[in-house]
This record gives structure tokens, sequence and C-alpha cells, in this order.
């Protein structure tokens, strides 16, 4: 009996509790991320097909899951979450953001990788690595964080130009900044805004990436090296720079609002003569009337403490078929000279939509901008009479700006009044620009798309520049002059991508791309020169030159560039196999039309392999990743003028005839790089330390040039490829990452990069027996003088000077003899001639590096980045035109250093030598900012998802020995399209900077 009850006891509990283990219930919930709810998400049972995906709220209900059942919760770009259901009908579950997922992809040019599969020179830098602090270009947001990339501002002037340089410079005339591609769609590399020159110096156009609003961008990333930049083949040369701007995101409304203000002064000024000094030091260099009375400060009277202010807003959300971003950007930014500064408008829509069962997705990415640039006289090529910035540093701080009767004091053309440039010189350059990005693409089968993709990129830019009949100068006193330009830029770019990716069997992987891209580039304008006015008001001069009485025919032109088109064919492989070896091979085929009927297309090959050999087995547990890379490839350049190879006609000087400007060339081919590199990337302990070791060779050939025409042909030029002048580049980039402290309360990460650079020009000789001279010099006595020359052996740009050697007994200067014959010459001519000069600096750096800085604790953030540069010099144009004794005894300033020195105050100067050749050394803090982050528990108001306050500094110092107004500065010095580096002249000064922030995320 006692076993029938026990027995019947045990099959009811086990009864009980299978009925138990196989109850099926209801689960619902929401799932949420850091923004709020997220819909699309999947959330399936383990173990089974059974499942579900989140609505528009995030919310879901899955019927039918067993009581002991785990529930699997997944997006794309999230941590996956199992979660046990315990019996529980709701179950509500927040996904954390992949960061390693996001942080691995990188672009690599019509397509995408990760750091783990490229085999080329690829460097990502993400929206939250960029810089810190109002930065109104992308190259801003770029300094000091990647190895091996170069980027020197003009000046300190907002919206001025900037040089960037990708493993050096490559190329004489052809140019050597990267090639630009914005959400796919490349730039054609010209200006989008045109200079101005009215008679008193010239001054450059302004930054062609300024369109685009920092806080819109997502990504950066740079191709370096052959194997990642041949896809783009001709336009590969110099590096690619790939700039995604931020798309929407699934889940709820996202809305961000950002806003800033700042203030900036004057980082660093030249040692000038007081005002209260003057009198005693001008008086002691025979100076006969060294105080005229006023106690000034000409600097300061042109400078300002400048302020800033940059608004965002952005709006976007997604479901389960597309998502959507749009954003308005506003900045208004003073310049620290008075009268300067930019205001800037920006518009950025991107919409993505999923149609036909997720068969064909559409892109469509439009940026617009309008910017506002408003500059003053501050020239690169400023004559002996000066410029603004010139006269500021000249001025007898002793003689007083205005007369008696409030009147300028206007001593002569040789001394011009700074406050007067101020007042009585406009500088206005507006430009608007769009860029538009189109695309569908088809899923064609499994793992094979079909892209189309249309992209144009329209500008139009004017400029109006004048200078009142007040002003006292030879070309304007009485008369005035005004110039209205324009620049008008269309380019349209049609590609057809077939894409496959496919795990073809267990061990291997493929992932192929071919295309077809045809693009077409359009450039016109219009100059006209106005003078005479008959008012002496230079604001209306700007809106209406026809005050102007004078327009003469060589100062009313047109232009309509030739159309050029460039078509192209191009397909790459990456193979896999077995996630230890890895191959890419590309080919690019580009047709252009700028070329030569002989030469129109040419051919970039390249390849790259890559070892992961920590997937091998046989690494210590310490290395947590390893892989060795190599690669090979051609990559071309064709930034010269369109129809260089095509017969032109153009008016003569006076209009009256039509004369021919350039010489056809049938065989004019493209200029060609070849660049071979070895790397290695690694991780050690479990990734808490990353990095990598580069080595590269660059060798361009077949530079493209312009000559002027054999005679007896007419007065014109041709373009030509030099067959055996080479430059070569060679170099080592170091990377590394370090995570030194991750727990709860505390991150703080390091990243250090550093490259090494040699720079060489080969063979220029065989064509050019002087060399090449550049580097135009100007001020007193130095006009016509060239201070940098291309020659054999030589680092391009190398300084080409007269040793300095001190001053005399009489105090005159004096030189080295450098080829010993007795005779000292300091003129210029070619090395091994009668010459004195020769080979004494390097504008190039031979290190440049980059150190960052990021920390939290709790709800506090820290960054900060500094870049440096050394082993390269500097040429203070300004202090050898400006700067010498005997200005301070004819009535002009200079600096104590050069009022102390052994100059006589009569012939001691100004003259071209190595006394002002500097070493260009330096070590800036680029930016440093401290953040305060609150969370929706940290306050009551539930509607603000996350709101941060933070300040941040700019420029907060610089470690340099040079003496002028920043180390890093490059004035256009240029002499018949060949360019210059390293030079300094009348630059406008950088600031220091200190803004304020609010992040506001709804």
């Amino acid at each position: 009996m006692k076993q029938i009850i026990f027995r019947s006891f045990l099959f009811a509990t086990l009864f009980l509790l299978y009925g138990m283990a196989s109850a099926q219930q209801t689960v619902t919930g929401t799932v949420t991320d850091e923004t709020g709810p997220l819909p699309g998400a999947t959330v399936a049972i383990k173990g089974t097909s059974t499942g579900t995906t989140t609505d528009f709220d995030g919310k879901y209900t899955l019927d039918n899951v067993p009581a002991d059942a785990t529930l699997v919760f997944s997006f794309v770009g999230f941590v996956t979450q199992e979660v046990p259901v315990d019996g529980r009908s709701t179950i509500d579950v927040n996904l954390a953001t992949d960061a390693s997922e996001l942080e691995e992809v990188v672009l690599i040019g019509y397509g995408q990788t990760t750091v783990r599969d490229a085999t080329g020179a690829v460097s990502s830098v993400k929206s939250d690595e960029f810089n810190k602090g109002i930065n109104t270009s992308p190259d801003q947001l770029l300094q000091g964080r990647v190895a091996g990339v170069q980027i020197t501002s003009a000046s300190g002037e907002p919206g001025a130009a900037a040089n960037i340089r990708v493993r050096g410079t490559s190329s004489i005339r052809a140019g050597n900044n990267p090639l630009i591609v914005v959400d796919g769609v490349p730039l054609s590399g010209g200006d989008v805004s045109p200079g101005s020159d009215v008679g008193l110096g010239r001054r450059g156009s302004t930054n062609p990436l300024a369109f685009i609003n920092s806080s819109d961008i997502a990504s950066i990333d740079i191709l370096k090296d052959a194997s990642a930049t041949a896809i783009y083949g001709s336009r590969g040369a110099n590096g690619v720079v790939l700039i995604t701007t931020k798309g929407g995101r699934s889940g709820k409304p996202q809305i961000s609002f950002n806003s800033s203000f700042q203030t900036s002064k004057i980082a660093n000024e030249y040692d000038m003569i007081s005002a209260e000094d003057y009198p005693r030091i001008a008086g002691s260099v025979g100076n006969a009337d060294p105080d005229l009375g006023a106690r000034v400060d000409p600097l300061g009277s042109i400078l300002r403490t400048a302020f800033t202010q940059q608004h965002d807003f952005s709006y976007g959300s997604g479901g389960e078929t597309g998502n959507f971003r749009m954003s308005l950007g506003y900045l208004d930014q003073e310049g620290i000279v008075k009268g300067t500064g930019q205001q800037k408008y920006t518009g950025n829509i991107n919409l993505t939509q999923r149609a036909f069962d997720d068969v064909v997705t559409f892109k469509s990415n439009v940026i617009y901008s309008y910017i506002k640039d408003d500059g003053e006289a501050i020239f690169e090529n400023a004559s002996a009479e000066g410029d603004l910035m010139s006269s500021a540093l000249r001025w007898n701080p002793t003689r007083p700006f205005f007369n008696a009767d409030g009147t300028y004091n206007q001593p002569s053309d040789n001394q011009r009044n700074p406050v007067a440039f101020i007042d009585l010189f406009e500088d206005l350059t507006e430009t608007s620009k769009i860029l538009v990005s189109l695309s569908a693409t088809v899923n064609l089968t499994e793992g094979l798309d079909y892209k189309f993709s249309v992209g144009l990129d329209r500008s139009e830019s004017t400029r109006r520049t004048a200078i009142s009949s007040d002003f006292n100068t030879n070309n304007t006193l009485n008369r005035g002059v005004a110039s209205y330009e324009d620049t008008y830029n269309f380019n349209k770019l049609f590609e057809h991508t077939l894409s496959y990716n496919s795990q073809v069997t267990e061990e291997l992987k493929i992932d192929a791309v071919i295309g077809y891209s045809f693009g077409a580039f359009e450039a016109k304008g219009n100059r006209i020169i106005g003078r005479d006015f008959r008012i002496a008001d230079q604001d209306k001069y700007i809106k209406d030159i026809g005050y102007a009485s004078t327009f003469q025919p060589t100062e009313t032109t047109a232009y309509f560039n030739p159309s050029s088109e460039i078509q192209s064919y191009f397909g790459r492989g990456n193979l896999n196999y077995l996630s230890k070896y890895l191959l890419t091979a590309t080919l690019r085929a580009d047709g252009s039309s700028k070329f030569g009927e002989n030469n129109r297309y040419g051919y970039f090959p390249s390849v790259g392999v890559a070892w992961r050999l920590s997937e091998e087995g046989f690494l210590p547990e310490a290395i947590s990743d390893m892989k060795l890379r190599g690669s090979w490839g051609l990559t071309g350049n064709q930034e010269f003028p369109a129809g260089s190879a095509q017969t032109q006609f153009g008016p003569t000087d006076d209009g009256s005839a039509i004369q021919q400007v350039n010489v056809a060339n049938p065989d004019l081919q493209w200029e060609t790089t070849e660049q071979f590199g070895i790397g290695i990337d690694f991780g050690l302990i479990d990734d808490r330390i990353t990095g990598s070791l580069d080595y590269f060779t660059r060798k361009t050939k077949d530079l493209l040039f312009r000559l002027p025409a054999i005679q007896p042909a007419p007065d014109v030029n041709y373009w030509t490829n030099f067959q055996d002048i080479e430059i070569v580049n060679e170099g080592v980039e170091v990377s590394l990452n370090a995570s030194v402290v991750d727990n709860d309360d505390w991150t703080f990460n390091v990243s250090y990069n550093m490259a090494f650079l040699d720079n060489e020009i080969k063979n220029v000789s065989n064509q050019f027996p002087i060399g090449i001279p550049t580097a135009d010099i100007n001020g007193r006595s130095l006009t016509g003088q060239r201070g940098q020359l291309l020659y054999d052996n030589q680092p391009l740009y190398a300084f080409y000077l007269p040793i300095f050697n001190g001053y005399d007994a009489s105090g005159a200067p004096t030189y080295v003899d450098v080829n010993g014959d007795g005779t000292i010459n300091p003129n210029f001519d070619g090395p091994g001639r009668s010459s004195d000069r020769t080979f004494v600096g390097d504008p190039n750096p031979d290190i440049t590096l980059g150190i960052g800085l990021n920390a939290t604790y709790r709800n506090f953030d820290f960054s900060a980045n500094l870049n440096g540069a050394y082993g390269h010099e500097i040429y203070d144009n300004t202090n050898a035109a400006l700067f010498y004794k005997a200005a301070v005894r004819n009535g002009d300033n200079a600096t104590y250093a050069e009022v102390n020195s052994g100059a006589d105050a009569e012939n001691g100067g100004p003259f071209l030598s190595t006394k002002d050749l500097h070493s260009g050394d330096f070590l800036r803090l680029n930016s440093a900012s401290i953040g305060y982050t609150l969370y929706p528990e940290d306050y009551s108001i539930n509607w603000i998802n996350t709101l941060r306050v933070y300040v941040t500094g700019q420029n907060l110092f610089v470690i340099t020995p040079y003496d002028g107004f920043d180390p890093e500065v490059n004035v256009n010095k240029a002499i018949d399209g060949v360019p210059s580096f390293g030079i300094d002249y009348t630059s406008y000064p950088r600031s220091r900077s200190f803004s304020i922030g609010l992040n506001a995320n709804f």
C-alpha cells in the first residue's frame, strides 16, 4: 500500500513538473538603446525559428513561449543579449552599442572592410575622436590624428586654405593635396572661390572644404598606400580622404542641439619696440625726429578679442524600412584682425529607404552651404610698400593715426596707415555650394548587388574687393579701385558597380567589385576692375561698380575653361582564406580628355597581401592579434589645367586680336606614382594595446610641367612630361593606442602616432641646368629674389641661400665664401657656379607626431590632442623685409633683437640670407576639453536624454624656437605655378581660443 501511495505521489509530482516545464505563455516587452525605443530589433526563442521584430515604439509580443525558454535579442550594430524567461510575461531589454564592431569598419572606396581584414594602409578617425572645439573645416579635425598625414594652414585667418600631405609631396606642378571624396562623390580639387589682386598684392582662395559642417561628419577614412588608393586610379597618387556624413538610426526620433561660444586672442607676437622705448632707441641709431608725440600700439590697433558662436540642430529617425537625418548649422566666427571673419550656413539631409521587400535600397545625401568671408588687406606677395600686417608692424609707435582735424595720418605710399587700411579696404567673398549623392542598390541574388550612383557638385562664388579713393597709395589716392570676380563650377559623376560578397566555402570568402565611372567637369568665371570712382565710400564700390569712370580692356576678362571628362573602368577582388591569408588585387583604367590623343588612357594596378599570424596558434598568449601586410601599386595624377594638351587661343592684352596661348602636345600622358609598402598590425594583452608599423617608398615619374615654347614660336607655353626627373618619398609610420585604465568609474586611453619622412628630387639638371627656382621673396631690396631651388638629390623646395657670417666692422652683412673662389657673391645662380649660395635647409619635416589623451570619470570626460613636427626650417620673410636697424633710423619700427644687432644703421639690411632661416620645430597643444554629462536619472526632466556641458581650449601653447607669429605657416610664394613651402610673410597670426558649449540630445 505504501509503495502504491509513493508511486502515485511520484507520478503526480513528475506530471506537475512536466506541465510546468511545458507550459507556454505570451511574453511582451520593449527593446531600447541609449536613445530610446529600438524598432526593427529581432526577438527570437533560442534554438528555434520562432521570433518577431519590434514595432516603431520598440514593443514586441511573442506567443507560445515556454516558461523555461531563453529569448535572444539582437540588432545590427548592437551587442546580442540572451535573457531567460523564468516564467515572466514581461521582459524589457536595453541593447548596448557594439563599439568594437562599429570601430572596425573602414571605407576603402566602392566598399568597406574591417581593420582586421584590410591589406592596405588605411586609417579611420570616428567623430568621437575628432579634435575638439570650433573647427571650421574637416582638415582641422584630423590634425595630429593620423601617422603620415601633415596638415598646414596657410595662416590663422578664418576660412584660410590648408595644405594636406599624405606621405609627403610627390609632384611639382600637378597638385599635392589628396583626393577628397564626400559621401562617395570625389571633389574636383580646384578652387571654389576666386583669388583677388587689385594692385597691392594677391589674396588667395578660401578653403574649399569649409562647406562641410564638422558636426555632420561621422567618420574620415584615409587611404595611404597604393593597395588602398589604386581603386581611384588617376586621382589617388596623393592619397584619398573619404568623408562620410551622419545618417539616421532606427528607433524613436533623435533630436540633437549643440551650441558653443568662443573668445579668441592673438597667441604670439613679435617683440616690437614699444612706444615708451622708441624715442630713445630711434635717437641712438640716428633718427632725426625720434618722437612724434603719440603713444600707440600699431599691431593692437588692428587686432581685437574675437567672438564666435556656433549652433547645430539635427533631427533623425528610422523604422523597419529606412531612416533619415536632417541638420542645420550656423557659424559666425570673428577673426582676431578687425574686419575679418566668416559666416556659414549649412544644411544636410541623408535619406535611406528600402523597398520591394528589401530588394532595392535608395540613398540620398545632400549638403548645401552658404559662406560669407570677410577679409582685409593681408596679401601673399605684398610689395615693399606693404599690406595691412606689414603696415602695422612697421608703423612708428609715436606717430598718431589721425591728424588734428580727424583725418587719417597718411604720410606717404610707403608709410601706410594700418587704421586707414582697415577702414578703407573691403574684401567680401560669398560662396554657395550644393553636393548631391544619389544611389539605388538592387540585390540581384544573395551576395550580388548592382548599384547606380549619381553625384552632382555645383558651386558659385563671387568676390568683391574695393579700396577707397581716400587711401594713400600711388594707384588709389583720388582714384579708388574695385574688382568683381566670380567663379562657377559644375561637376557630374555617373557610376555603375556590381558587387559580390560570398562565403564560397567554409574556408574561402570572396568580396569583389567591378564598375564603370564617368565624370565631367566645368569651370568658368569673370573679372572686371573699375577705377576712378566718383565717390570715396568703398562700401558703395562693392555694391555698384558703375560708380567707376575707367574700365580698361585688359582688366575686363572672362574665361570658360575647356570642359574635361574622365571615363574609368575598375575592379577589385578581396580573397580571405581561413581568415589567415588575405589578398587584394585592383585595376583601374582611366581615360581623360586632359591628355594628348596618343595617351588618353592610363592603367593603374595594385596588389596587397596580408597574413594573420595570430590565427596560426604559435604566438605567445600576450599577443592577441598580429597581421603582416605588403602592397605594391601604381596611381596617377591629373591635377593640371584642362585643355593643356590641346592648341588654345585667347585675346591679346588689348583685346584687339586673337593669339595662340598654348601649343598642343598629343603625347602628354599621366604623371605616375609607384608605391611599395610593408606593415604590421598588432594587438597585445587582449587588445588593450594596439598599433601598426609601416614602411613605404613612393617614386613619381613622368612629371607634368609647363615650359615656354621653343623659339621662334609665339610667346606661348606648352605642357610636357619629364621622363627622367623623379621624386622619391621614403618613410616609416608608427601608430599606438593603449587602454590604460578601464573600469566602472575610470577610463583612460592614450594614442600616439609618429612618421619619419625623407623626400628627394632627382635628375633636375638634365632639363634645367641651374635647377627650378621658386619661393618669391618680397620686401624692400628683396623683390625678385628667390629663396628655394628644386635640384638634384635635394628635398623638394630646399632653401638655397647665402650663408650669413655676421656683420663686419662697418656693420655690413658678410657671407661665407661657399665656392672658395675668394669673391663673395650672394646673388642667385645654379649650384657649382660663381654664386656663393648653397642648400641650407629643408621645409619638409623629418618627423611629424600626434598625441591623443582621453579619460572619463563617472560623468566627467577629458580629451587633449597635441601635434608636432621636427627637423625642418622656416624662412621668416617678415623679419628679413621689415625688421632692421635702418628701418628705425628712417622712422619705421623693428624688433628689439634687430636694433641690438651689429648691423649698421644705414647699410645693414634688408638682405636675403640664412640670418632669417630658423628651425620650424614645434609641439602644440592643439586642443583640450573637459565636459560633464547629465543623464535622465540625474534630473527629473524625462524628455532630455543626455545633456553635456563642456569647456574647450584651442592652441593653448606651442613649444618652438621660432620667433614669428607661428611655426605652422605656409604663405603661397609660388613662381609660375611651381609651389613653395615653409615661407612666412606678414601672415595672419594664429589665435588662442576658449569656448564653452552645450550638447543636448532629446
